[in-house]
């Protein structure tokens, strides 16, 4: 190490220490954290993981394979998380279950992974999720475009919403 670097990272490294967790970002990527935490062993893409490999009892998360619990595998360590990114990851997964099949199933095929499709073409516009070019209300072009209907409309744009936003993926 050059004494130069050196001496920058002893005076910073106390500023550091001080700063503590909070002065990491207070939300978290899912897509993010899984492929860095869970595609090494997992699926790819959690949408993929979730649709072959969990399932929903009772509102719990649990492996298709012996049925434990997402959470309590998570919780004892299972892709070295922290609690708050155990929340955020099981977060992801219930919405992957809500609306993730409806995406793929009627979307995937011309707009390409949701995240992405999300986060380049939608926006937000006082709390509605429009589209990013023609500022249209989502939800009142999916009346008219796709195949989706009522609770369907909704529960995709709720996941699309928290793509943009990342509400539901707040740490802490």
């Amino acid at each position: 190490m050059k004494p130069r670097f050196s001496i920058v990272l002893a005076l910073l490294f106390p500023f550091l220490a001080a700063a503590g967790p909070s002065a990491v970002a207070q939300s978290a990527d899912p897509h993010d954290l899984y492929e860095q935490r869970c595609a090494g062993c997992h699926s790819e893409h959690a949408g993929e993981f979730v649709q072959e490999s969990v399932l929903r009892e009772d509102g719990k998360l649990m492996g298709r394979d012996g049925g434990m619990s997402v959470r309590a595998l998570l919780s004892r360590g299972h892709g070295k998380l922290t609690p708050a990114q155990v929340e955020v990851v099981l977060a992801h997964f219930h919405e992957i279950l809500d609306a993730g099949a409806l995406f793929r199933d009627n979307c995937v095929i011309c707009h390409g992974r949701a995240v992405l499709f999300a986060r380049s073409h939608l926006g937000m516009k006082d709390g509605v999720l429009v589209g990013r070019y023609s500022d249209r209300a989502v939800d009142d072009f999916l009346k008219s475009h796709g195949r989706l209907e009522g609770s369907e409309i909704s529960a995709v744009v709720k996941a699309l919403s928290n793509q943009v936003t990342g509400e539901t993926y707040r740490l802490n």
